[in-house]
């Protein structure tokens, strides 16, 4: 039952990388259009 309070941090992690680059992406996408 251990895992479930170490699988929160690294999912957590993971899906902050996903939405950082998508942030990234947007970031650029939107100084293409400006």
């Amino acid at each position: 039952m251990d895992t479930t309070k170490k699988s929160p941090r690294p999912v957590d992690r993971h899906v902050g990388g996903r939405v950082r680059m998508r942030r990234m992406m947007l970031g650029m996408s939107q100084e293409k259009l400006g």
